[in-house]
């Protein structure tokens, strides 16, 4: 019979160790789906930069990001992203009292050499996606820049750092950093992996033009960066993979990125490449993109596999 103590303990420790990081993650993001705080920022933010010094000029007041114009869309974003990166950071510091090298995020060459990496290999999967679907004839590209005015390309910027640069960063600081660390710590790396992903490809769910392939689809790339992560120790590496496939998704093959298309931005002309998908939804990916076809499906279960090998045959010290 375990004495009285003991059993409070190991009640506490179960709670503490367990229970507690759990509970923790979904309190976070429910006030990160929430964006109250993000949403009264970006507002004020607004106000001060088109109503006071009159930099941009956006009719924002009572819309929403859905309903707002896409240059009025892309600096919500890039707003509402800043401040979930603060709160995440912060609640990291304050909350779990923890640093950033805790979630694996070191600032080092080494670690430049992971990013780089990373979008190395996140360029090379849409190349083999897209060029595989361009194959079956389920897309049709073509030359897509051209002659585009001054204001479009300053809103092709803003997208590119929003979709390619802090949208990664965020989903990735997040996801495999504070969610996963949070939950490996009771439960141990299987379940992290699991749950990470689940809701990673939930919160996909509410995209534009949703799919439930595409939802699937997002949770198995999310286990490919699970365990890439868990393979090299390093944030930087499914960052930098998350990266080069928002970029080379949307502004190499000129295809929405989970839903977000370049026509729905306004940024025709910016892509490098216009791309028109035909035949079956499930191969082509509709209009979610190439994140809702079975090529990906097949794809990243094989790069799950290679991850696998890796992490066994080729530990990293």
């Amino acid at each position: 019979m375990i004495p009285y103590q003991d059993n409070m303990t190991l009640r506490k420790s179960f709670l503490s160790e367990r229970i507690w990081p759990v509970v923790r993650v979904l309190i976070l993001q429910l006030v990160l789906l929430a964006g109250i705080l993000g949403n009264i920022v970006g507002w004020l933010a607004l106000v001060f930069l088109v109503d006071v010094l009159h930099w941009l000029d956006i009719d924002f007041h009572g819309k929403t990001l859905s309903t707002i114009s896409p240059e009025g869309k892309i600096v919500g974003i890039i707003i509402l992203l800043s401040v979930n990166l603060v709160l995440i950071l912060s609640a990291w510091r304050w909350l779990e009292r923890k640093r950033l090298p805790d979630m694996w995020l070191v600032f080092s060459r080494k670690q430049g050499k992971y990013l780089a990496g990373g979008l190395a290999v996140g360029l090379g999967e849409m190349l083999v996606v897209f060029g595989s679907m361009v194959a079956v004839g389920v897309i049709q590209p073509s030359w897509g820049l051209a002659r585009v005015p001054a204001g479009t390309v300053l809103m092709a910027l803003g997208w590119l750092f929003a979709s390619s640069v802090l949208g990664p960063i965020v989903e990735e600081v997040l996801n495999r950093g504070y969610w996963f660390q949070n939950i490996k710590q009771g439960w141990g790396v299987a379940p992290a992996i699991i749950v990470t992903a689940l809701l990673f490809g939930g919160m996909h769910l509410f995209n534009p033009n949703a799919e439930l392939l595409g939802a699937i689809n997002i949770m198995l790339s999310a286990v490919t960066y699970a365990l890439s992560l868990v393979w090299l120790r390093s944030l930087w590496f499914p960052i930098g993979w998350h990266a080069g496939w928002n970029f080379a998704q949307f502004f190499i093959a000129g295809l929405p990125n989970s839903g977000i298309s370049v026509t729905g931005m306004g940024l025709e002309g910016t892509t490098l490449l216009v791309s028109k998908s035909s035949g079956s939804h499930w191969i082509s990916g509709g209009e979610f993109g190439m994140e809702a076809s079975l090529v990906r499906t097949g794809v990243l279960i094989v790069a799950i596999i290679v991850l696998l090998w890796l992490k066994k045959n080729r530990p990293v010290q």
